[in-house]
């Protein structure tokens, strides 16, 4: 694709902030500082602004734990992929990609399709259960960010796609 083709789809998608790389604690620090200020820019209220750059700080993070392509850089591990923020229906979506495994995909799966059967009681009944529980075996955060990403967004979705030998997660939550 074309810098100039790059630059158009992203005016198309009116997408205000993207960033794809490889992206560490550190990197996702810096950024969140202009990212705040651009959803503050575009959210429309105080309240959709805490609800979005928490979706966005929440998938970032996922990336950084989760992804299966990594890369070592001064002796730090990073996870790669995208994610991106945009106008979509008078809302904000945030949108992440990152590559998986075959058994990452299926326990998304099975969880992210669990989680869209729930009503809003039974996802505050699950986040509560995760509270008292503690995280599940192989987490490496505290296994509450799709709960709380299913409790709070006004909608979200999923898939994979196969590309050049690689599983793509796409996870998009709508604010």
């Amino acid at each position: 694709m074309k810098t100039d083709e790059l630059h158009n789809l992203l005016l198309k998608r009116k997408t205000f902030f993207c960033y794809s790389g490889p992206l560490t604690e550190k990197i996702l620090t810096a950024i969140s500082v202009a990212v705040r200020l651009e959803i503050g820019e575009n959210a429309g209220d105080e309240r959709t602004e805490k609800k979005v750059f928490g979706n966005f700080v929440e998938q970032a993070q996922n990336i950084i734990r989760y992804s299966s392509e990594k890369t070592t850089q001064d002796d730090q591990t990073s996870g790669v992929g995208t994610v991106a923020l945009s106008m979509s229906d008078n809302s904000v979506l945030v949108e992440a990609v990152n590559a998986v495994d075959e058994n990452q995909k299926d326990t998304l799966t099975r969880n992210l399709e669990a989680l869209r059967k729930m009503d809003s009681a039974e996802l505050k009944s699950a986040y509560r259960s995760r509270l008292k529980d503690g995280p599940p075996e192989g987490s490496k955060g505290a296994g509450l960010g799709f709960i709380d990403i299913a409790r709070k967004s006004t909608r979200w979705d999923f898939e994979f796609v196969e590309e050049q030998g690689k599983i793509l997660f796409i996870f998009k939550v709508w604010n």
